[in-house]
């Protein structure tokens, strides 16, 4: 399999526990608790965004979710900010097409209301779900605005906001325009 190997594995792992234990460990009922969603909404501050903007991220990730389902290399390209080695490679198909098969079973299970928080500038877009399972979407943005999908993530917080930075004035330590979650998924 090569360099993946070491992403794969742990990946397809994550993935059975999460779909296979999401409601024997306990994590429904503290998702939909309404007074922790409160409390969370209480500390973090996000910036907002309006809901066409959001709408075309969600719809882009859902027809990323079935260019993947459907194996379609050359739609998850025209919709993805980068492709992974392996799917670059034509010898590595198989393995393409477990990642892809990995992605969408972890995708499929969310919905766009469930993504509550959304950051965005001209360049980037993080839309995250609340805690304490904290799923992250991170989409760059073309020269025309329109969402390029780069990566997701699925993160347990502590700490209310300690998943995705909040706050602006931390997000670009580097000061070159990329904030830093969403430049650490360039390869």
């Amino acid at each position: 399999m090569g360099k993946e190997t070491p992403v794969l594995i742990p990946l397809l792992a994550i993935t059975i526990v999460f779909l296979l234990g999401y409601g024997g460990f306990g994590w429904k009922n503290d998702l939909e608790n309404k007074e922790v969603a409160s409390i969370i909404e209480f500390f973090t501050t996000y910036s907002t965004v309006s809901d066409p903007l959001k709408s075309e991220a969600w719809q882009i990730f859902e027809n990323y979710l079935e260019f993947a389902h459907a194996h379609n290399i050359e739609g998850i390209r025209s919709l993805s900010h980068q492709m992974s080695t392996t799917c670059q490679d034509p010898s590595k198909q198989t393995e393409c097409f477990a990642l892809m098969d990995s992605v969408y079973s972890f995708g499929i299970i969310f919905q766009a209301g469930d993504f509550k928080h959304v950051q965005v500038d001209e360049r980037q877009i993080i839309m995250s779900t609340d805690g304490p399972g904290v799923a992250v979407l991170y989409f760059t943005r073309d020269q025309n605005g329109t969402p390029k999908v780069l990566g997701m993530r699925l993160c347990t917080e502590d700490v209310p906001g300690e998943c995705v930075e909040s706050d602006p004035s931390k997000r670009d330590l580097d000061g070159n325009g990329w904030w830093d979650e969403v430049e650490s998924l360039f390869y």
